[in-house]
């Protein structure tokens, strides 16, 4: 069974010696715990995940995205179409530039795949409803770019990318709980890291393969001895 976000966190936190075998972190560990989650998700876009972002104008719909783009949309009813034939990793994203989705509706169709587990289309009506999504090959769905929002969340991730995932975020963790990390957890910090790549990197002429010598996060940190 896939780990949730209270697991990768309590392991994450074990492996830095910070949390004892069958403790639950305290209100302020966790809430220190997510915010150091979030943080190393949205390190991925636009670098182990997919290209960084690009915005675009639209000036009549339907529109078709395509990979990388972002689009700003004012005052225009639009029926977007998602990026046709996507490969895993790919992303884009819509902005309410003016605030006016409420009166003119954004129509977000997911073009043949899924978006946000759905096939149907993703109505944005709200104000501000500035999104964005990144491809999973494997389900075919557009998944949202969202932050965690609760230790219970499910992770939007395979379950061989969520088992790096605890040695990633000790990573991010260990200056704030002033922790040595081990030669174990740095190792698989970068197998993490270059497993993400190899499945999500943006790739083409212009791209690079994968981004394996990226680190991510780069904190002044000590080490032990392995």
């Amino acid at each position: 069974m896939s780990l949730d976000v209270h697991d990768v966190i309590c392991r994450a936190l074990r492996l830095l010696g910070a949390l004892a075998s069958g403790d639950e972190p305290g209100p302020e560990q966790m809430a220190d715990a997510m915010t150091g989650f979030n943080t190393l998700k949205r390190s991925w876009y636009g670098t182990l995940i997919g290209a960084r972002l690009t915005e675009q104008a639209v000036a009549a719909s339907p529109a078709q995205a395509e990979n990388g783009g972002e689009y700003a949309v004012s005052a225009l009813t639009l029926a977007l179409n998602a990026p046709g034939s996507p490969r895993a990793g790919a992303r884009f994203g819509v902005v309410d530039a003016a605030l006016s989705f409420p009166s003119f509706n954004c129509t977000v169709s997911p073009n043949g795949y899924q978006i946000e587990g759905s096939t149907a289309p993703l109505v944005l009506s709200s104000a501000g409803d500035n999104r964005r999504w990144w491809f999973r090959g494997d389900t075919g769905n557009w998944v949202s770019e969202a932050d965690f929002t609760d230790p219970t969340n499910a992770i939007e991730f395979p379950d061989q990318i969520i088992a790096f995932m605890p040695y990633m975020l000790a990573i991010v963790l260990a200056p704030e709980f002033n922790t040595e990390l081990r030669q174990d957890v740095i190792a698989a910090d970068a197998l993490g890291r270059a497993a993400v790549a190899r499945a999500y990197a943006p790739r083409g002429r212009n791209e690079v393969e994968a981004p394996l010598g990226v680190p991510w996060p780069a904190p002044a940190v000590n080490t032990a001895a392995g």
